[in-house]
């Protein structure tokens, strides 16, 4: 049920990660060649600029050349990943990639040289809260989107660019906190993997290296580096597919765009069902001609005789000794089927209960040994392997105790608690999301009715609307679902109630008195709610 018509306040942040989630796991192949080509020359290039700066012994003789090399690096990334832009966005508007010309190229070049460099330090200073972060990164995004070459001038990229940064600033700031959630996430699990992946080849390998001798060799800043080098290649290409979903939805509101991609989709899902029902068609269509199997040849015939010693010759051999009576069974037959049947159970859960019992001692046994006679210890002479061993087996201890404590708890609650009623929540009338489900038919019902000893006529009006909605719904004449506004409920009881003039008429009348009340000026007074209880008496009747 709708309630009041919303401000248009732009669309939903999880629907642009939606979005670009679906348009990257669909994109062609070339696109995200494009991206990780630019972005990974570009990264390997400033780690070895930073490694080099930060540990080499001539770094002051060519700082200057180094710095320059890295500069150009970084345009040569934000070339590739405008044109990563170009291509996710054909793919997005259903229309083929204009082609590269040498003219496009150089206009490329041109508009992300004299745009990228700023922000490289712009979003920088963003980050310290002295200009807005979001307005920033979300200008220099739209210069690399509208930057492509297709763009004749760089005025029209940059007055593109800053009507695109000042669009739902609400929006874009919820979206970022979700992306940079996600971030944090796969920066823990990269740096998990990085610190892991030594043991793991000293483990499966025998490979040693520094770090497994000595595992703070890994807090430098080398480290930090790759590992957030690694987050930006898997976390920025989700992050440039929002923001490219977002400048589509964005232009969509002058041109139309996103409403033409919405018939393109139309028309492509109909081709496929088309093609699949001519395709079925023609399958039916197609006369079946029986085929015909050659006849086998007649079996050979054999004498009774020769076939009664070639039984007995089969029959003698030793995978056949089950058709003999077995030894046991005199000796079960002197003890009674009850006794032979209990000694005979008292066996096998004896030796299943000993080869459990083997099986685990074994185990924990080959747990606890020592797998070389000098153990490797990492310092002061401890053994690791050992002491995690036991910290293993004092946290499964611990894991039984606390199981064993939450489950007698549990009973004791449960015993406490059983005869105790549950609360009915009452939901809020004033919520415009609220729907007739939340509660049944005699629930609204007493809902209204402490409204109307209150004096409050307009929500007990809309509790025994809802009332009505819940009655239908139990009745299977219509389908309660959030997203139906009145309408959609009056053309579906239209749909499945044809015929039924009484009902539709009732239903009628108290949707007319429940949305001038609700939706228009009308006061609520005890004449609407008498006769919104009478057409609901006559629904019921009918």
């Amino acid at each position: 049920m709708n309630g009041q018509p919303a401000r248009r306040e732009g669309p939903n942040p999880l629907e642009w990660i939606e979005t670009a989630t679906h348009l990257l796991r669909s994109a062609p192949p070339g696109a995200l060649l494009c991206y990780y080509f630019g972005s990974t020359t570009c990264l390997l290039g400033l780690l070895y600029f930073w490694t080099d700066m930060s540990r080499g012994a001539f770094a002051a003789g060519h700082l200057i050349e180094s710095a320059l090399s890295a500069g150009a690096l970084y345009i040569w990334m934000k070339c590739w990943q405008a044109a990563f832009f170009s291509k996710l966005r054909a793919h997005l508007l259903m229309e083929p990639e204009e082609p590269w010309s040498i003219g496009r190229i150089a206009r490329l070049v041109a508009a992300q040289a004299a745009f990228q460099p700023a922000g490289l330090f712009l979003r920088f200073i963003a980050a310290n809260v002295l200009i807005p972060y979001i307005w920033t990164y979300s200008l220099f995004v739209g210069a690399a989107i509208l930057g492509d070459g297709t763009n004749p001038s760089l005025q029209a990229v940059a007055r593109g660019a800053l009507h695109e940064a000042g669009l739902w600033w609400r929006q874009t700031h919820l979206a970022l906190l979700g992306l940079l959630g996600f971030a944090v996430f796969l920066l823990l699990n990269i740096v998990a993997v990085a610190i892991l992946l030594p043991f793991a080849f000293r483990t499966f390998l025998g490979v040693e290296s520094p770090f497994t001798l000595d595992p703070w060799a890994m807090v430098n800043s080398t480290f930090v580096a790759v590992t957030l080098a690694i987050t930006y290649l898997c976390f920025d290409p989700l992050r440039k597919a929002v923001f490219l979903v977002r400048h589509f939805q964005g232009a969509s509101i002058q041109s139309g765009e996103d409403l033409r991609v919405a018939l393109k989709t139309i028309r492509r899902r109909s081709r496929a069902a088309v093609a699949a029902l001519v395709l079925f068609g023609a399958l039916f269509a197609t006369p079946l001609v029986p085929l015909r199997a050659e006849e086998p040849p007649p079996p050979a015939r054999v004498e009774s005789t020769q076939l009664n010693d070639s039984l007995d010759r089969v029959l003698e051999r030793r995978e056949y000794a089950w058709r003999f009576p077995r030894a046991a069974e005199k000796e079960n037959e002197q003890k009674g089927w009850l006794a032979a049947f209990l000694e005979n159970a008292g066996k096998a859960i004896g030796h299943w209960i000993k080869s459990v019992w083997d099986k685990t001692s074994g185990w924990v046994r080959r747990f606890f040994e020592s797998k070389s006679d000098q153990p490797v210890s990492f310092s002061g002479g401890v053994e690791w392997s050992f002491l995690a061993k036991i910290t293993l087996l004092v946290l499964v201890v611990a894991l039984l105790v606390i199981l064993t404590v939450l489950l007698w708890r549990s009973r004791r609650n449960s015993l406490v608690v059983a005869g105790a009623q549950p609360m009915a929540i009452v939901p809020d009338l004033n919520e415009e999301s609220l729907t007739a489900d939340q509660l049944p038919e005699d629930g609204w019902l007493s809902v209204g009715r402490e409204l109307v000893q209150k004096g409050d006529l307009r929500l007990a009006l809309r509790a025994f609307y809802l009332a009505t909605l819940a009655h239908l719904g139990q009745r299977e004449l219509i389908r309660l679902a959030r997203y139906k506004s009145n309408h959609d409920y009056d053309s579906e009881l239209q749909r499945r109630a044809r015929g039924n003039t009484g009902l539709l008429d009732a239903f009628d009348q108290t949707l007319l008195a429940f949305e001038r009340v609700w939706y228009g000026d009308h006061a609520a007074t005890p004449e609407t709610l008498d006769g919104v209880s009478r057409n609901m008496e006559r629904i019921r009747a009918c």
